[in-house]
């Protein structure tokens, strides 16, 4: 009983990692696309620098409020 409770745990777990594991490369491969289909149509983006400066002004923002 102790081993096939082990053995759907280690089931499930190694199921979720795989699907987390999925999710996290086709959201990368997605992301690339886009960012690769907006330049190229001369959609002006954002550098890294100023993306950074917004998600460390928008943390600001909620230690300010909360």
């Amino acid at each position: 009983m102790g081993n096939l409770l082990l053995s759907l745990c280690t089931g499930l777990v190694s199921f979720v990692c795989r699907v987390a594991l999925r999710a996290f490369v086709t959201g990368l491969i997605f992301t690339t696309c886009l960012l690769f289909a907006l330049s190229y149509l001369g959609v002006p983006l954002p550098d890294p620098s100023e993306l950074l400066e917004q998600i460390e002004s928008v943390s600001q923002l909620s230690k300010i409020l909360s």
